[in-house]
């Protein structure tokens, strides 16, 4: 949370300063449920709290499960996302694996047949 102080001297005046600060809250706000794939879930709820505010009174039970579907969609993104980074990890420390193993391989060959230079084609 934003916490806004007002200013001792100067300014244009509480009302229009508190303004500012809640505006600014509301902004940083906004920009973190964007970040959060939350954009379609609030547009949803300000929506129902306002142009649809009738309907929503009428049908407060389906709204609100329409509502709690969007943000499980949203988190389910959130998992959907993280599996994903995890699986990219996974992968690049079993190529690092793989490249190791190959490199092992090919300096017991080297010694084997008692050569000093080892090939790296294809490493990394």
């Amino acid at each position: 949370m934003v916490r806004c102080h007002k200013p001792e001297r100067g300014g244009c005046g509480n009302d229009d300063y508190d303004f500012r600060c809640r505006a600014v809250s509301a902004a940083i706000l906004f920009r973190l449920a964007l970040k959060l794939r939350l954009g379609i879930p609030m547009l949803y709820a300000v929506l129902m709290l306002t142009a649809f505010h009738g309907w929503y009174q009428a049908h407060t039970a389906l709204a609100d499960g329409i509502f709690f579907a969007l943000v499980g969609l949203a988190a389910l993104s959130w998992v959907v996302t993280l599996l994903r980074r995890l699986w990219d990890l996974l992968e690049d420390w079993r190529e690092e694996r793989a490249m190791a193993e190959l490199l092992a391989y090919r300096v017991r060959q080297a010694r084997a047949a008692g050569e000093y230079d080892i090939d790296t084609e294809g490493l990394w």
